[in-house]
């Protein structure tokens, strides 16, 4: 009863290939875990135009210019009436009817609209379907039977399965619900330990370039020493020459440690001493 490793490709040796497929597996799972967004979630640039509206405010103060020349031009009515007797004749006992010109034609439009709808609504309800249920049905009853003659197990095999053979099968489904919980707890242990190397290879990284930072910068001091000392080499070789040469001019001193002093006597006497 298929008890073996139903492989979805071709192979010699079902073990190995169960192998590799696991091994494949492990994989893409690993990549699915270590995956990165490609999309760009960053807040849009924001735009000066957009928050501060010129154009807008422009209209407000057209609108409130426009309200206020109004509201003056009927004070100034208001005020002309109050001041003198009013013009307008108000014991008339006739009403005034408000009437419209166009009200008719605008009745007849809105009749001839909603007849319109309804004759649509009509034909849309007294169209027939163009699809057939039972050829549909017919088609479906076909396929069946094609993957019923490709399928690799028994159509309903479970269904059809003997009373004495049910609990083998239960026993084989919770092995396997077994293995698949060990290869999870495995696969979670590999991605914890891919994780704790990854942490160690970046610390011992940040430990290099600390040090290589570190090196550079002694390196740098060392240079600047290195060129100090030549510099007050320089300096105290030419304050000799110039002690020399005056010696020269005027006479030897008594003994050689006058004529080729040391630099600190050099630098505290500046003059040297002179028979």
């Amino acid at each position: 009863m298929h008890r073996g490793y139903q492989n979805i490709t071709p192979a010699n040796n079902k073990v190995l290939k169960k192998l590799w497929d696991d091994t494949r597996y492990n994989q893409h799972r690993t990549n699915i875990l270590f995956a990165e967004g490609r999309i760009d979630n960053a807040a849009p640039k924001t735009y000066m135009h957009l928050h501060l509206k010129l154009k807008k405010l422009q209209m407000e103060e057209e609108r409130l210019a426009t309200v206020e020349r109004d509201n003056r031009i009927l004070l100034h009515k208001m005020s002309h009436v109050m001041r003198t007797k009013g013009t307008v004749d108000n014991h008339i006992d006739n009403k005034y009817i408000h009437k419209s010109l166009n009200k008719i034609k605008r009745q007849r439009e809105l009749e001839k609209i909603a007849f319109e709808n309804k004759a649509i609504l009509k034909r849309i309800n007294a169209q027939e379907t163009q699809y057939c249920k039972e050829r549909w049905i017919e088609e479906w009853r076909v396929n069946e039977r094609y993957m019923a003659n490709i399928c690799t197990f028994p159509q309903f095999w479970h269904d059809r399965m003997r009373d004495s053979d049910k609990p083998f099968f239960k026993a084989l489904n919770e092995e396997a619900k077994l293995r698949r919980t060990q290869a999870n707890k495995q696969f979670s242990k590999d991605v914890k330990f891919r994780q704790m190397q990854q942490k160690k290879i970046k610390k011992i990284r940040h430990q290099e370039k600390k040090m290589k930072i570190e090196k550079q910068e002694r390196e740098k001091r060392v240079a600047l020493e290195l060129d100090l000392i030549k510099k007050l080499k320089s300096l105290s070789l030419k304050k000799m020459a110039s002690i020399d040469d005056s010696g020269k001019g005027k006479g030897k001193c008594k003994n050689s440690n006058t004529i080729f002093p040391p630099i600190a006597d050099n630098v505290e006497n500046k003059t040297p001493c002179i028979v």
